[in-house]
């Protein structure tokens, strides 16, 4: 799909544009594959596209006339198994994006959002791309927000001791999901600084402020997702210490169970040892005054331990 502007939006089938216009596209692996030639664009680069993207870090690559870069999505409508993944080429007047992976067609449909986000006779070659990158992070501040209320939650039912036995797998998926966000901003990040140097000029002086917009927020969003870890790795802190806490009251219990019955264990050793000279054998109330005794042991064993807040 092609697009050309020249203060009008036109669908065309051609990706060739006059000198007056300039064109973007949205095109499949294989009309890359056709087109590569025709704008001159290297052969690695197509390449990479055919091999998808394995990785986040992928800074982009200057050429004389283009550059061309890599996008592994996340974000607030991408699933953790999403793997969606693009590239693109920008040219002084083409901006060409290609589909890897758009599994659930959600690529697409951003990029005509971003196409019809101006008014054709506002729209430039810098808006263009700046609406389509901005576009990739939209709804991802409220996303980040509801986490954080989310992780809130966590804290209170932590605090409550409310906290299930899956808590920790809980956690573990928390932590997936903002490694994978700060690694998708930080790569946002590299393309938005990219594009603000513009070593090849493609770009007017004075529209550069786009990009820097555009990587300010991606900026944002990646320390909104620090502070997110930060919050998390407190809330696995606060969690460890509840468990140790409640290992700590278990503990206690069998220390106080094990102290009142040590002086118990060596009464019943001292009067099992049977020897034939013990005068409570023949007392008539001998077996009554161990009883008595043992329950005195009892009461100010637990006398003592309330006394000094032992239990």
């Amino acid at each position: 799909m092609f697009y050309q502007f020249d203060g009008v939006l036109h669908t065309v089938p051609t990706p060739i544009a006059p000198p007056t216009q300039y064109t973007a596209a949205f095109v499949t692996l294989t009309e890359l594959e056709q087109l590569a030639p025709l704008f001159g664009f290297a052969a690695s680069t197509v390449q990479v596209c055919r091999e998808e993207v394995r990785y986040f870090h992928n800074s982009m690559e200057i050429y004389d006339g283009y550059s061309f870069g890599t996008l592994k999505l996340t974000g607030d409508s991408r699933a953790l198994q999403g793997e969606d993944c693009i590239a693109f080429y920008i040219c002084r007047r083409l901006f060409l994006i290609v589909d890897i992976r758009d599994s659930d067609g959600s690529t697409r449909a951003r990029f005509e959002s971003a196409i019809r986000r101006y008014p054709p006779a506002q729209l430039t070659h810098e808006k263009l791309i700046f609406s389509f990158f901005d576009a990739m992070m939209e709804g991802d501040g409220r996303m980040l927000e509801d986490m954080e209320f989310d992780f809130s939650a966590l804290e209170e039912s932590v605090l409550c001791d409310e906290a299930d036995d899956d808590f920790t797998i809980l956690l573990l998926h928390h932590k997936q999901r903002l490694l994978l966000l700060q690694n998708y901003y930080e790569q946002l990040v590299e393309i938005g600084e990219a594009l603000c140097e513009n070593e090849n000029d493609l770009f007017a002086d004075e529209d550069l402020r786009y990009f820097h917009l555009f990587a300010d927020k991606a900026e944002r969003l990646c320390r909104h997702v620090t502070t997110l870890r930060e919050q998390l790795s407190q809330l696995r802190e606060a969690y460890q210490s509840t468990l140790d806490i409640r290992l700590n009251h278990i503990m206690k219990a069998l220390t106080v169970i094990s102290a009142i019955f040590l002086p118990l264990t060596l009464l019943t050793g001292w009067y099992g040892m049977n020897f034939a000279s013990m005068p409570e054998f023949a007392w008539r109330y001998g077996y009554l005054y161990v009883a008595l005794l043992a329950l005195a042991v009892i009461l100010i064993c637990i006398r003592v331990f309330r006394r000094h807040h032992w239990m």
